[in-house]
């Protein structure tokens, strides 16, 4: 037979995203993944980068922030190419221009179907995940953190935003986080695919050497000293960002553990408790939701 058996042991790609401030050192972290790596620069930083073996996908800086040109360029030389990590540095920058552009026209009437310029968008998106990951390769997805206000009270607010965060999460087996706590700064792992979350590796030697490797032993069971936090965060402390990829995947979640006989049933609980709990993001929304099951439990079914 000419199919090769899965091996058991060989850990999955490296689908990665990773957000922090500016300055946090989320660029540097793409040397210390695996060479070498092919940048995808739409924030024009490449140059910047000293050390490992990085490629530009393009000379042309138009052809990092092009979704179209992407695709076509990987799909035109990745194959038979040495390459082992693609990095989108930021995808804020990549996906941030379509959606400048959808509500600069929606404002000015330039679009006949407003709707249409998101599902522009959303397309583009899809298509953006399905050219990088199409190779086999480690994928490192890149956005920026900054500090906002929100009814006077001061948010972290995330450059991407969430419905791009939503769709993205197909594409990923963990979510990372540059934290920093007086002079040394790590990585908290804030979802993994496999399950284990909560833990920060710490840039112990400096350029986070050996990091990817540790994150990797962490969630994957290699590491006894690392283990995901049952404990509340503390103040300022990340907590897990999504426990579902979507709001489908949590109402069919609602029926399997029982509580609600169908997936209608289980719909309408999530639509109404959104509307009462009116959530400020999918991570509240999930947590409130994952409660009520819990609290419902499963349901005798009539007979």
């Amino acid at each position: 037979m000419a199919f090769k058996r899965v091996s058991q042991t060989t850990l999955p790609p490296r689908r990665w995203a990773l957000k922090g401030y500016y300055g946090d050192g989320k660029s540097t972290f793409i040397l210390a993944m695996q060479q070498p790596t092919l940048m995808i620069d739409a924030d024009g930083r490449r140059h910047e980068l000293k050390g490992g073996e990085l490629y530009e996908l393009s000379e042309e800086a138009a052809d990092h922030r092009s979704v179209e040109r992407i695709q076509d360029l990987l799909d035109a030389n990745m194959p038979g190419s040495d390459i082992r990590t693609i990095a989108i540095d930021s995808v804020t920058s990549l996906i941030g221009v379509s959606i400048a552009r959808a509500m600069l026209d929606n404002a000015a009437d330039r679009n006949r179907n407003k709707n249409q310029a998101w599902v522009d968008k959303a397309e583009k998106m899809r298509l953006l995940q399905d050219a990088v990951t199409a190779h086999g390769t480690h994928v490192l997805w890149i956005w920026h953190l900054e500090d906002a206000q929100l009814n006077g009270k001061a948010q972290i607010r995330e450059t991407l935003p969430e419905t791009e965060r939503e769709r993205l999460y197909r594409s990923l087996n963990a979510s990372l986080r540059i934290v920093r706590e007086e002079e040394r700064r790590g990585v908290l792992v804030e979802w993994s695919r496999e399950g284990p979350a909560g833990m920060i590796v710490w840039d112990e030697e400096g350029h986070w050497k050996g990091v990817p490797e540790r994150i990797e032993a962490a969630i994957y069971g290699q590491d006894g000293d690392s283990k995901p936090t049952s404990s509340a965060p503390k103040e300022g402390e990340a907590e897990s960002v999504l426990t579902f990829y979507t709001p489908a995947e949590a109402v069919a979640w609602g029926v399997d553990q029982g509580a609600y006989p169908t997936v209608e049933a289980a719909q309408a609980a999530y639509d109404q408790l959104k509307a009462e709990r009116g959530p400020r993001n999918a991570r509240e929304m999930y947590r409130a939701w994952i409660d009520l099951i819990q609290q419902r439990g499963p349901q005798r079914r009539r007979a």
